[in-house]
């Protein structure tokens, strides 16, 4: 931007940026806007001079982007950032550049690409900032960008853990989280060494400063944007190890402390102990490091079978506990209580482990005297045939081998066992315990039968028979004897067990029946929904319209009421689903059958026939404008937006309508007359309804027709092309020659290309018959080349549907190779809807068609949507005024500003202009005074046939 000493005021300065048509807008020193143009205004939703520039940006971006203003003050800076306006914000482009030191005011400029314009390129930038973005906001870990000097952004976490909110800290010297200047100057030092040499910069414990003043300690991680350039940013990543370095210190404590000894093994390797271990085995600190354990082992047997032991359960998650014997230092014998467990439960069984170890010589000695006696009494007791059972305070003291057989314990570990753990439950044991009492309190034996239950849990039918040791002490020991006489109760068990199972196999049966009945009347239910019902939306499909709609017309005829039958057909929908496929196009259906049952009636029926066709049966109709106000709801609902995989879809309805009993009796004839109503109203323009009336049977007979006679005219050869002369509007010589397409109807003769091409369109027959049309072309102009003509440009339309078929490159490149005509020679005329519709593989497909030495050039230029970065990167050479802008130049200054435009913009970009349809010399006047080029229409020549071009060409020429 350049400006002048005697025009360096904001308002000039809003006069240029009104030039530019990216948003942009310009600041002052303050970052606060001065001045903005409409673009702007517009991406943003308001007015924004007078606003901070750092406003109109996201939260999550809006400190990043403050940095940047400040930065772009006195230097060119250019970032990614997100706009506030849609939900998650609106991804853009920001160019700053500070003002020149002429303009008059200190400041700087910025321009915004909006990337949500730029296609499926751009469109994935935008999900990535929005991930990032969201990454980098919910981290769990601080994250911070700094340039020099200076913190560029920090996340939420980064600022909390210090005890800032992050715009405190963005904007600032890194600095202030230390505890003095020094020691970041030392932190910086140790860390620009490891950036610069382009690796990650990594330190486990850096003491920082809270706000408060504490301090906390930090793992932090660091990478160099730019490692040649120390100004491009840092990346920090910061982890609070505080807890950890606690947790640490807590732990040297307990291994120093502690009365058992701690010993830390890796692959059985000895890799740390505490002073308590040392002291056991006769080892002085650090003398054991590195040692095998197998010094612990009095042989090497010893050693494998504790190890394959220990492993075997550390291996499966679980820890190990045994008392076996080890070996002092000296080779003393010494038993000890061992624990193991895994440290990284991620390692089990090959990583770091942790041992305890107490020393229980002393204690084995003695368990060992005690177990001899007891093995003594032992021996008297297992001579015995019976259960046998010392009890004391509800206990069991001691029994023989034959008790534990029977309860299935072994290895003596039932004694210590409650008597209560040998009832299956808490009411048996308690009436078996009051019986026992009373007997033993008056002197008596005590004899019974009970239902005891085995270690497995399995229950098993015993008879008692115990007494106190000493009758003066009743409530002390007692002794029972245990006799096993569940065999004496199966007989009777097996006779009532038989009659249950039977009861439940007649309950399950009686269940399993009635969930064969609910499943048989549920398949029932899914079966006559299908049938009745379109798969795709869950509407009612043709059989079940055709079904109510009789219903609906007995119940009219009843009641003296009419009912409506609305057509719906979507416009151009065949397009959307070829282009973007199916997965769109079914979105689209569905998204329109949810619409449809918004705006209509609970008693209406919205049914869909197949395809994009749908139908509203409305009932109870008392005035034919009621159904005009239905046609009005769902033209208005289906004129918003559908959003999908990042698209902006936009769907139009042609609505046909009929009403019972003025244009038909029975559910065919309505249906017909309906159809007959919407195809008017495409012819109509599209967009719209219209009511049945009479004609409509011969426009839709006559469509019917013409698609018929369609399908075989390129066999039949009725297909001819004709030519319009492309004159230069300097001096009225040919340009070159638009090729137009014709049909011969053997019947009604010429038709006009507005009546067949539609249908060409929506059948698909416009991908051969285009063919067919640039290789006729291309052969007429090989021809009169031969004839001795001039050669001139030919050009050819491409439909939008014939533009986006797979083998159109191979088909030109083929008809080119045959044909013999320079490339040069032939022009493709493409609409600018077209162009727009598929941005990435448009680029690659004008790009192959360039490439052949083809013209390119855009065709009714201003009558659809335009991107302007598009259009720029477009190969195009030429773009056609449509006639639109020019029928009514002569009156309409509107018209005349955009053809200044259009001319204006084609300027610019360095193309060249043709302007259809012109028919006046007052036309053509104004045309040359704003510099159009070339121009087409009546005024010049009507399109010719091939026969009579030379003669047309002699003329102009001579």
């Amino acid at each position: 931007m350049r400006m002048d000493r005697g025009t360096n005021t904001p308002a000039f300065v809003a006069a240029a940026l009104a030039l530019i048509a990216a948003p942009a807008c310009a600041c002052d020193g303050t970052g606060t806007i001065v001045a903005a143009n409409a673009a702007l205004e517009e991406l943003v939703g308001g007015a924004v001079a007078g606003r901070p520039l750092a406003s109109l940006f996201c939260p999550r971006t809006g400190a990043a982007a403050a940095v940047e203003i400040r930065l772009s003050l006195s230097g060119e800076r250019r970032w990614d950032a997100l706009i506030e306006g849609a939900p998650q914000g609106r991804p853009v482009e920001v160019r700053g550049k500070p003002l020149p030191p002429d303009a008059g005011l200190a400041g700087a400029t910025f321009v915004f690409g909006d990337v949500l314009t730029f296609g499926d390129g751009q469109a994935a930038l935008r999900g990535r900032l929005l991930e990032q973005a969201a990454v980098v906001e919910h981290a769990p870990v601080g994250i911070a960008v700094t340039l020099p000097d200076l913190v560029k952004s920090c996340n939420p976490r980064m600022a909390a853990m210090l005890g800032y909110a992050p715009e405190e800290l963005v904007g600032h010297h890194p600095s202030m989280v230390f505890a003095v200047h020094a020691q970041y100057e030392a932190f910086l030092a140790e860390a620009v060494v490891v950036l610069t040499g382009g690796d990650l910069f990594e330190k486990s414990e850096v003491p920082l400063r809270r706000r408060d003043g504490s301090t906390i300690w930090c793992r932090i991680r660091a990478k160099a944007v730019d490692m040649s350039a120390r100004e491009a940013g840092t990346v920090w990543i910061v982890e609070d190890v505080s807890e950890a370095r606690r947790a640490l210190i807590e732990i040297q404590s307990i291994m120093t402390n502690a009365t058992i000894g701690i010993l830390f093994t890796h692959e059985r390797t000895i890799t740390r102990y505490n002073a308590c271990f040392g002291t056991m085995f006769g080892y002085a600190p650090g003398e054991a490091l590195g040692q095998s354990t197998r010094v612990l082992y009095a042989d090497d047997t010893a050693f494998t079978e504790t190890g394959r032991a220990a492993y075997g359960v550390l291996g499966l998650g679980g820890s190990f506990k045994t008392e076996t014997q080890m070996v002092h230092r000296d080779g003393t014998p010494m038993w000890v209580n061992l624990i193991g467990y895994a440290v990284n439960r991620d390692e089990l069984g090959t990583g770091t482990m942790i041992w305890m170890i107490e020393d229980r010589t002393g204690q084995k000695r003695a368990e060992e005297s005690l177990r001899n006696a007891l093995l003594e009494n032992q021996a008297i007791l297992d001579n015995a045939v019976l259960g046998i059972a010392v009890v004391e305070n509800g206990r069991t003291l001691h029994c023989n081998r034959k008790m534990e057989e029977l309860f299935g314990h072994g290895g003596g570990s039932i004694e210590g066992l409650a008597v209560r753990a040998l009832y299956p439950d808490e009411a048996g044991w308690r009436a078996a315990h009051a019986q026992t009492a009373h007997d033993f309190a008056a002197g008596r034996v005590h004899m019974a039968e009970y239902e005891l239950v085995r270690r497995d849990g399995r229950r098993f039918w015993a008879r008692l028979s115990g007494r106190p040791f000493d009758m003066a002490e009743r409530g002390g020991r007692s002794v029972w004897l245990i006799d096993d006489v569940t065999a004496q109760k199966e007989a009777a068990d097996a006779l009532r067990r038989a009659r249950d199972e039977l009861e439940v196999r007649v309950h399950e049966r009686t269940a399993e029946l009635q969930a064969e009945i609910v499943e048989r009347r549920q398949a029932e239910a899914r079966v006559h929904h299908m049938a009745y019902h379109d798969a795709l939306t869950g509407l009612p499909n043709r059989a079940l319209l055709a079904e109510r709609l009789d219903r609906a017309l007995s119940a009219a005829r009843r009641d003296g009421l009419k009912l409506a039958l609305l057509f719906i057909d979507l416009d151009r929908f065949k397009t959307i689903n070829d282009s973007l496929g199916h997965a769109t196009g079914d979105h689209l259906l569905k998204e329109v059958a949810r619409r449809l049952c918004r705006v209509v009636r609970a008693s209406d029926t919205v049914a869909r026939l197949g395809g994009d066709e749908f139908v509203v049966l409305v009932p109870g109709v008392r005035v034919p404008e009621e159904c005009g106000l239905v046609g009005d709801k769902i033209i208005d609902v289906l004129a918003a937006p559908v959003e999908f995989e990042g698209r902006t879809l936009h769907i139009t309805p042609s609505i046909g309508i009929c009403v019972y009993p003025d244009d038909g009796d029975d559910v065919a004839s309505l249906m017909r007359m309906a159809d007959a109503a919407m195809y008017h109203a495409k012819a109509a323009g599209r967009n719209n309804y219209q009511f049945y009336a009479e004609p409509m049977n011969a426009a839709a007979a006559r469509h019917f027709d013409l698609e018929t006679r369609l399908r075989g005219a390129l066999m039949r050869e009725e297909f001819a092309l004709f030519y319009q002369p492309i004159v230069d509007t300097r001096d009225g010589r040919v340009h070159g020659l638009e090729v137009l397409l014709r049909w011969r109807h053997p019947e009604q003769g010429l038709v006009s290309p507005d009546d067949f091409i539609p249908i060409l369109e929506e059948n698909g027959l416009i991908v051969p018959v285009g063919e067919w049309v640039i290789r006729r072309a291309c052969e007429q102009s090989v021809a009169w080349q031969r004839a001795g003509l001039p050669p001139l440009p030919l050009a050819v339309n491409l439909s939008a549907r014939q533009f986006m078929h797979r083998g159109l490159i191979q088909s030109i490149r083929n008809i080119v190779d045959e044909t013999g005509i320079a490339p040069g020679l032939l022009e493709f005329e493409i609409t600018e809807t077209a162009l727009m519709q598929h941005g990435g593989q448009t680029l690659e497909t004008l790009g192959q068609i360039y490439r052949m030495g083809i013209r390119l050039s855009i065709d009714d230029f201003g009558t659809g949507y335009s991107s302007l970065a598009y259009l720029k990167r477009f190969p195009v050479r030429k773009i056609k005024i449509d006639r639109a802008f020019v029928r009514d130049l002569e009156t309409s200054s509107e018209d005349q500003a955009i053809v200044a435009a259009i001319m204006a913009l084609a300027g610019s970009l360095g193309l060249a202009v043709v302007a259809e349809g012109v028919e006046t010399e007052a036309q053509l006047a104004i045309l040359r005074r704003h510099g159009c080029q070339y121009a087409q229409g009546y005024l010049f020549a009507r399109p010719v046939e091939s026969s009579a071009v030379p003669a047309l060409l002699g003329g102009k020429d001579a």
